[in-house]
């Protein structure tokens, strides 16, 4: 594909920000190969492009994380060279993180003004002046129902959000860098959000809004920037391309074939005999519930949907000996199993990939190799001492079989971005051998490429035998991989859908009416 430099770029004169050649190395790793990009003032522009592709590194560069070997950045037409992110602050960028940076035990107002409270002549906290600062910030972003001396972890997830944004205000960003700040939030939340935004370009504030969601590309952004392999592929007007132009430009091919929808008509596959069976389960978020029962038979890929709430974590977190069950029974293969720590569940042969893989999945300072052999122990130690050798081959071949992108399986996991983070969660696993896979969310934060890669690899899982269990906000991700898929409400699953009853409108009535499936669209 040839390299389409940036199409609409504005007359230099207009640019607020402009990177030319950009280039940054990690030992021997390009990953900023002459990249070019530019900002003008009040617009949004979407980063895009797979996981690895160059956009977190440019991010870093651009708020003094990282220093860059060759090429040029001008800010306001002056050389910009920030040797810190409190310099790209002071000079007006900055960066809403995906995780949260928030103080849970401090005030909004504290976390908003964290940075340089104002002081009294006498140098005391100026609380009056602080509130005041903060509640401007707040309603700037629609904050108008929050006190701004109501503590962090009282608020919610939207709500935190909104927060930080409200930060960056405070600090008089002139560019403001959202790090996927949809990934957590609702369809409800996520409109309060893009009108947040919108309020905040009309004051003149340059957004930059990374994404893997090319839909909310589409609606929000005013300009997208596509990456690959460290370079930028082409920069295009949102009125003159399409989420079809996006991807391909992103992956330099179509996925049709790797993202297929499946057939409904399709004939179900013959599946295995009985691996798990769940009778009666009562999580402890949900003790008075009448309790979950289904089967998950070899071979078979079974889907749960439901809202936020609904109870489908829990699910896979007693399973897992994360939050063992208050009652009810589990089965392996016909035999009952107690279940009260995550070594039983890894005992009876089920792997756990949680949603949150920077806390619970990785442990981000360790080595990738440390982290893929992490639930393999008994495969790489004798007489508790760790075969080094042993444990690189094993990380060499689940890394390789898993395309895992990384300089050197010594790197720390947190150096790698955040498809290639959730590659080794998956090989940690698959590396111990388990029957049975429990995957809550496990194309979160990927992109497409990466997510065409996941399910393939969890395809060809099945194909082989393994059981897996899939929780999942992504009702495509659910319709495109599963064989059945259970729709959950208040902790009670209230349908089963075969995978010719799959549809999206189908299960989201389920779930938001708590219907079961004869009673949908009656």
């Amino acid at each position: 594909m040839t390299v389409n430099p940036a199409t609409v770029s504005p007359p230099r004169e207009e640019r607020l920000l402009e990177v030319t050649g950009l280039k940054k190395h990690f030992g021997g790793v390009n990953a900023l190969q002459g990249v070019n990009f530019s900002l003008h003032k009040g617009e949004a522009h979407a980063l895009v492009g797979e996981n690895g592709a160059g956009k977190s590194t440019l991010i870093k560069v651009l708020t003094g994380v990282h220093s860059f070997d060759g090429g040029e950045i001008l800010l306001n037409g002056q050389p910009y060279l920030p040797k810190s992110p409190k310099v790209a602050k002071q000079l007006g960028i900055q960066v809403v993180h995906q995780e949260f940076n928030l103080l849970a035990h401090l005030t909004v107002a504290e976390n908003i003004c964290f940075e340089a409270f104002p002081r009294t002549p006498i140098g005391l906290l100026d609380r009056k002046e602080m509130n005041r600062r903060a509640r401007k910030a707040m309603d700037a972003v629609g904050l108008t129902s929050v006190s701004e001396t109501e503590r962090i972890d009282r608020l919610g997830i939207a709500q935190r959000q909104l927060v930080e944004i409200a930060r960056a205000l405070e600090s008089k960003s002139e560019i403001l860098i959202l790090d996927e700040p949809t990934a957590t939030l609702s369809d409800r939340e996520i409109d309060i959000l893009f009108k947040v935004i919108e309020q905040i370009k009309a004051q003149g504030v340059t957004i930059v809004f990374v994404s893997h969601h090319i839909e909310e590309v589409m609606a929000l952004c005013d300009r997208v920037t596509v990456f690959r392999s460290g370079r930028t592929i082409t920069t295009e007007s949102i009125d003159q391309t399409s989420p079809e132009k996006i991807v391909s430009h992103m992956v330099g091919k179509a996925l049709h074939d790797q993202m297929a929808t499946p057939d409904p008509e399709q004939k179900p596959k013959p599946l295995g005999p009985i691996a798990l069976q769940v009778k009666q389960l009562k999580v402890p978020d949900a003790p008075y519930s009448e309790g979950i029962s289904f089967e998950l038979r070899e071979g078979e890929i079974l889907g749960i949907a439901g809202l936020v709430g609904s109870g489908r974590t829990e699910i896979l977190q007693s399973l897992a000996g994360a939050k063992p069950a208050l009652a009810g029974e589990i089965l392996r293969k016909n035999k009952p199993v107690k279940i009260h720590h995550p070594k039983d569940a890894i005992a009876n042969g089920m792997g756990y990939v949680t949603e949150d893989r920077k806390d619970e999945g990785l442990i981000l300072t360790m080595p990738i190799v440390d982290n893929i052999s992490l639930a393999s122990m008994a495969r790489v130690s004798s007489l508790g001492l760790i075969n080094r050798a042993k444990e690189r081959k094993l990380a060499q071949q689940f890394s390789s079989s898993l395309k895992i992108k990384l300089g050197s399986l010594a790197d720390s996991a947190s150096s790698l971005s955040g498809g290639n983070q959730q590659k080794v969660v998956l090989a940690k696993w698959l590396a111990m051998g388990p029957d049975i896979l429990l995957l809550d969310e496990p194309t979160r934060g990927v992109d497409v490429g990466a997510k065409a890669e996941i399910y393939s690899l969890l395809k060809s899982l099945s194909d082989e035998g393994m059981a897996q269990l899939i929780v999942s906000s992504e009702l495509p991700d659910l319709i495109t991989l599963c064989d059945r898929i259970l729709v959950m409400s208040n902790h009670k699953i209230v349908g089963e859908l075969s995978r010719a009853q799959f549809c999206q409108e189908t299960i989201l009535q389920m779930a938001y009416n708590n219907l079961k499936l004869g009673e949908v669209n009656e």
